[in-house]
C-alpha cells in the first residue's frame, strides 16, 4: 500500500503493482553510522567535554534536527531506488535527489532474463548481491546490493509468464472472434 502511494506517479491507469524490490538494507550502513556519530554522539560529546552554555545547548539540538533530516534522506533515497513488478511491465525507478529521479520501463516481452551474483560472506549470510535484468535490446539494468537475489528472478519468471499467457489468450479470443465474424459474414452473403 506504501508503495502504491508512493510510486503512484510512475503507474499507468489500471496498472498495479504486483512485487516490488529494493536494495538490501546493508547498503545503508555506513550512511547511517555516519549520521549516528557525527550527528548525535559527537553533539553530546561536546556538551559532557564543558560546552554547557545556553549558546551551545541550542547548536547542539539545531545539529541533531539537521542530522534527522540527513537520516530521513538517506532513509528516502534507500527506499526510492526500486524496481516495480506490476501487471503491465517493470518499472526501474532511481532517485537522484529531492526534486530528481529518473524511471525506465521494461516491458515483460523485452527481458530476455535476469541473473543475480552473490558475493562474499556477508552477502551469503544476509542474502544480497547485484542483479541484473537483461533486455532483448542488449542493453542492462543493474540494482547494485539487491535483496534477496532469488526472489527477484522468481518474481520475475512468475509475473512475465503470466503477463505473456493473459496477452496471447486475448490475442487468441481476438483472433477467434474475427474468425466467426468472417465465416459468419461468409454465410450471410450466400
Amino acid at each position: 500500500m506504501v508503495d502504491k502511494l508512493v510510486f503512484q506517479k510512475h503507474l499507468e491507469e489500471g496498472e498495479s503493482i504486483l512485487f516490488a524490490t529494493h536494495k538490501h538494507w546493508v547498503e545503508s550502513i555506513p550512511d547511517f553510522l555516519n549520521v549516528i556519530f557525527f550527528g548525535f554522539m559527537l553533539p553530546w560529546v561536546f556538551y559532557f567535554a564543558g560546552f554547557t552554555a545556553q549558546f551551545y545547548v541550542v547548536i547542539i539540538f539545531v545539529w541533531m534536527f539537521l542530522a534527522f533530516l540527513k537520516l530521513l534522506y538517506s532513509w528516502v533515497d534507500w527506499y526510492a531506488d526500486v524496481w516495480l513488478f506490476t501487471n503491465m511491465s517493470i518499472i526501474v525507478v532511481e532517485w537522484q535527489g529531492l526534486f530528481s529521479n529518473t524511471s525506465k520501463r521494461i516491458g515483460y516481452e523485452d527481458a530476455e532474463g535476469v541473473s543475480f551474483a552473490i558475493k562474499g560472506f556477508w552477502g551469503t549470510i544476509l542474502r544480497f548481491g547485484d542483479v541484473t535484468l537483461q533486455v532483448i535490446s542488449g542493453t542492462h539494468v543493474t540494482m547494485k546490493n539487491a535483496k534477496d537475489p532469488k526472489k527477484i528472478e522468481l518474481a520475475l519468471m512468475k509475473h512475465q509468464g503470466n503477463f505473456l499467457s493473459q496477452r496471447d489468450q486475448a490475442h487468441s479470443n481476438g483472433l477467434k472472434a474475427m474468425l466467426s465474424e468472417m465465416v459468419a459474414h461468409h454465410l450471410r452473403k450466400k
